[in-house]
Parts: C-alpha cells; structure tokens; sequence
C-alpha cells in the first residue's frame, strides 16, 4: 500500500476545512475588505478597554455605536457615536490625577477595489474622519486580505495612517500614528473562528499626512481574538497585551521604559456584537 505523504493530507485537510461565512470580521483592530452587499444593513455596539502605563495607573473606556450601509457591492458607509472615558494617576510627586471624557461622531466609508473571493487578493481602501468635543482625527487605511484553504484560513494586513489634533487651551496640538497591523484567523466550523493580531505603532509628534512628523516612539502588540456568528447576530472579543520590543528615536529620553512604550496601554481587550438587518 502506498503510504500517505503530507501533501495528500494537507490537500484532504483543506477539501474539507469549513469554509467562513462570506461577510464577516474575525478580527478587532483589523479590517477585511469584505464589505456589505448593495442594500445589507448592520447595527454595532464596540466596547473597549485600555489599562496600564509606565510611570502610573490608566483606565480608557470606549463605547462605539454604528450603524452601517452597503451602498454598492463594492462600497460600504457607517456612521458612529463615540463615548470615550479615561483616567490617568502618576505615581511619582507631585502625583496628579485627571480624568477627561467626551462624546463624538465619526463617519466611515471603505471601498472594495479587489475581492478576495475572485482576485488574487482582495483590495481595498478607508476612510474615517472624526469629531469630538476636544479632537479631530482623520484615518487612511489600506486594507489586504488573503484567503487559503477554501476561505478557511484569511490573512488580513492593514496600513493604517492617522492625523489627529487635539485642544490645548486656546490652540490645537497635532499627533499623528503610523500603524502596521496584521493578523490571521481560521474557521473552526462556518459560524465560529479563532485567531490571532498583531500590530506595530508608530508615534508621532506632527502631522504625517500633508505635515512634518517625527517619530517618538513604537510599540508592538499581540494577542487572541474570537468571532462566533449565530445569523443575524456576530459577536467578536478579543484582547492584546504590549510586547517589550518598543523603540524609540535617540535623543527621546523616557519614551521607552524597559522595553515598553511609555505613553501606550500595557493591556487592551474589547468585544463587539452587532446584527444584520
């Protein structure tokens, strides 16, 4: 009898993996260039939460409600009201404590120039402009998606650059962030699937979309994510943790404290559950 070679096996293995459903969104802090049929609409409920900093105590709470829209098979709008509530205590003297929150809406459009389910790979570009009482906030995105094992295995790559300007007394103060995100996610069966994300943030002082940046510091980080999709319903969680790999440009004294960020959460989780309608 000829013996089994691993090929064989592994092409078994993915004749039979079970295939994601067509529209979902493993992931937490990446997007996928699937995007909502001409007509489809979701509501969503995002809660987030950020702790730990070098240096003190940090607590961020982030609720998002949106409601989304595929205008076209290709192109897809969202509208968001953000409510963002956070914390922060310094250990040291003179130990000061302040404690902000705000309310915000944000608009986002992604446009599918290549699908994955017919290209080589699937393709697609974001926008997201945002207000608050006390920012404004701009997000690019190129969003990549790669699907193996009949759409059993995807891989996603985001590259995601943002503008943000925030309050200061009577003037503005601008940042900006350089994001590589990426991560890759496996149907265990149609409606549940396990995975994983990890991301690379880059810090800066300036705008990098049509102003001078420079770069302060970059943290990476790694974590588990889970979506299981009971139709109409998809619930994602997730959580991160910061690896002690961050960087930071020389002359930058205190930007990186032994090996993490300072001014980056040590630790984030969220979930989403949203339903289609």
């Amino acid at each position: 009898m000829r013996a089994v070679t691993p090929i064989c096996l592994l092409s078994l293995w993915a004749a039979f993996a079970p295939p994601a459903l067509a529209d979902d969104q493993p992931f937490l802090t990446l997007y996928m260039t699937d995007v909502d049929s001409q007509g489809e609409r979701e509501i969503e409920q995002w809660l987030g939460w950020k702790t730990g900093e070098t240096g003190g105590s940090y607590n961020d709470f982030l609720s998002r409600t949106e409601f989304e829209y595929g205008i076209t098979d290709n192109l897809q709008g969202s509208l968001y009201f953000n409510y963002e509530w956070d914390r922060q205590h310094l250990d040291t003297p003179p130990f000061l404590s302040d404690t902000e929150n705000s309310v915000g809406v944000s608009g986002e459009v992604i446009w599918r120039v290549l699908n994955a389910d017919f290209d080589p790979i699937g393709f697609a570009l974001y926008v997201e402009p945002s207000w608050n009482t006390d920012e404004r906030e701009v997000e690019s995105k190129l969003l990549f998606q790669k699907n193996f094992l009949n759409d059993a295995l995807r891989c996603a790559l985001n590259i995601n650059f943002e503008d943000d300007w925030d309050r200061v007394d009577s003037g503005w103060e601008t940042n900006s962030a350089l994001e590589f995100d990426t991560g890759a996610a496996y149907a265990l069966l149609p409606e549940l699937s396990a995975g994983f994300e990890f991301d690379n943030e880059r810090a800066f002082e300036g705008l990098i979309m049509g102003g001078a940046a420079h770069e302060q510091a970059s943290a990476f980080f790694f974590g588990p994510t889970i979506d299981y999709e009971p139709l109409p319903w998809k619930i994602t969680a997730g959580a991160q943790a910061q690896l002690p790999w961050a960087t930071s440009p020389p002359g930058n004294a205190g930007a990186v404290v032994s090996g993490f960020e300072a001014r980056a959460e040590r630790f984030r989780m969220a979930i989403r559950i949203s339903r289609d309608f």
